[in-house]
């Protein structure tokens, strides 16, 4: 089969690399000019890591990536609520490991050494013609392929053509990354204090601890701030003690710094004919509860093994077959990663109150019951 997946990110090219294992031919567009950014963290939760395997990633990731072993939640006053151990998880199911994005997407691409990526390559058109696809190019240019996948993330070209436009699911807030100097903070250690109406996380990955400021997006957004960090940093002055002397140490303007608007996506469809959509561009996934690489590598999975048990004529059969294993697992993790935000974006007094006498008794699996559950079932 011929295959092009469309967007090089972490699902697509995992997706790739597992296609190419198994004899596929397969091209790689992307749209933008380069994929080494650093742009943010990424948690590999057993579910996503174990997929690195089957590619003979999993020793380098564990050697770029940081042991992810406690999860330490704390007010905005640094008064810790609850300090989770992960150990019991990882001895069971696997290792955890934080690494930086534009470290896992490099791995993956040492994966598929010979799959042609096209970069600044836009997708303008897709032909369904019951046995093949027509696909045009902005440059004018058509291909022919026997299915098209698309990767291309929450605002997906390839959804929006096939499927038609829909809005993102906001929660009105945004989020700041940056890196701070922080030598200090174990580095198998997440740490996050939850305010009210604000949340800093820091997430250690092997050589950098990357740090993130969350607030509503009126308060926060680049609009609101015109790029000065002393704007950011005025939204969370209701942080007192360790938080309050982290938050100090956000830079002083923002242009080049990654901001990440808390939005999800879920398509109703997640294939057409021979078109699929893999990763965010299926079901896209708030950064509350870290699983969406994790989950974008299970996806490209499963499409990777349907694909193997079918030839050009019966594809979007095995796309269907993809869909039915995948759909209700992502959306379950995505409702999951929904309820977290909730907890952490309340703007209510009461509800900050509540949520942290919660966080006291709480337990990882009352916490993210639907992730912890997917680790010991099938995909």
């Amino acid at each position: 089969m011929k295959i092009l997946i469309v967007g090089a990110g972490i699902g697509g090219m995992a997706l790739a690399a597992l296609l190419r294992q198994r004899g596929q031919q397969v091209s790689v567009i992307e749209r933008a000019s380069r994929t080494d950014q650093a742009g943010y963290m990424i948690t590999l939760y057993p579910i996503g890591s174990r997929v690195l395997h089957g590619l003979g990633l999993f020793d380098e990731f564990r050697k770029r990536s940081a042991e992810f072993r406690f999860y330490e939640v704390s007010n905005g006053h640094g008064e810790i609520l609850h300090r989770f151990d992960l150990t019991p998880i990882t001895e069971q199911f696997g290792y955890t490991g934080q690494i930086l994005r534009r470290d896992l997407v490099d791995l993956l691409r040492s994966a598929a050494p010979d799959v042609p990526v096209h970069m600044e390559t836009v997708l303008h058109g897709i032909d369904d013609r019951k046995d093949h696809v027509v696909v045009r190019y902005q440059n004018g240019t058509t291909e022919e392929f026997d299915g098209v996948i698309g990767a291309d993330g929450i605002h997906s070209a390839t959804r929006q053509m096939v499927f038609g436009p829909k809005p993102d699911e906001a929660t009105g807030w945004g989020l700041w990354v940056w890196w701070a100097d922080m030598p200090d903070h174990p580095r198998n250690t997440v740490s996050e204090f939850w305010g009210h109406e604000c949340l800093l996380g820091i997430y250690p990955t092997l050589e950098k601890t990357g740090c993130v400021l969350a607030a509503p997006k009126h308060l926060i957004g680049p609009g609101a701030i015109e790029g000065e960090g002393a704007a950011v940093r005025k939204a969370f002055s209701s942080m007192t003690g360790r938080p309050a002397e982290i938050v100090a140490t956000f830079p002083e303007e923002t242009h080049n710094l990654f901001f990440w608007n808390l939005a999800d996506q879920k398509s109703e469809s997640w294939t057409r004919g021979r078109v699929a959509l893999l990763g965010d561009a299926a079901c896209a996934f708030l950064p509350t509860a870290g699983v969406g690489a994790s989950m974008a590598l299970e996806s490209a999975a499963v499409m990777a093994d349907e694909l193997s048990r079918t030839d050009s004529r019966f594809l979007p059969s095995a796309f269907s077959l993809y869909e039915k294993r995948r759909k209700h697992r992502a959306e379950a993790a995505q409702k999951e990663s929904r309820k977290l935000a909730a907890w952490m974006t309340t703007g209510s007094g009461a509800m900050a109150w509540t949520r942290d006498q919660f966080l006291k008794a709480a337990t990882i699996d009352s916490l993210m019951g639907s992730i912890s559950k997917s680790l010991s079932e099938p995909l």
